[in-house]
């Protein structure tokens, strides 16, 4: 979706979303993903976590971007997670793919520039 010609809008979501949204989302030339996710090992997991589980969901939706090739390795974007109550955490990510995201080389390795927005309670269950 252009946003004023100044942004594009790539909707991620790790199962299928109703379709009503969907074509709404498509009506405004937002590109869409569905039944998507990265399956992270349980160090990287718990360490995204510790800076909560929509965190996780942001850089996920950021490395899902490039691995599907919507998004260009390396490209400034803000990364945007929530849940099905809404989206609460926003980041500025120099982007990567998964594989390199923690890979061999740092000037390919994911960025997180700065945190934009991020809730106090971490707890998605709470």
């Amino acid at each position: 979706m252009a946003v004023g010609n100044k942004a594009r809008i790539v909707a991620i979501s790790y199962k299928k979303m109703e379709r009503d949204f969907v074509e709404a989302l498509r009506m405004h030339g937002a590109v869409i993903v569905e039944d998507s996710y990265i399956t992270f090992d349980k160090g990287v997991r718990d360490t995204l976590y510790t800076l909560g589980q929509r965190f996780k969901v942001a850089v996920e939706v950021a490395l899902i971007s490039v691995d599907k090739g919507i998004v260009s390795l390396g490209e400034e974007v803000i990364a945007v997670g929530g849940t099905d109550k809404g989206a609460d955490t926003a980041l500025l990510v120099k982007t990567t793919s998964s594989q390199d995201m923690i890979g061999p080389d740092p000037s390919k390795r994911l960025e997180i520039r700065e945190i934009i927005a991020l809730p106090m309670l971490k707890k998605w269950w709470e």
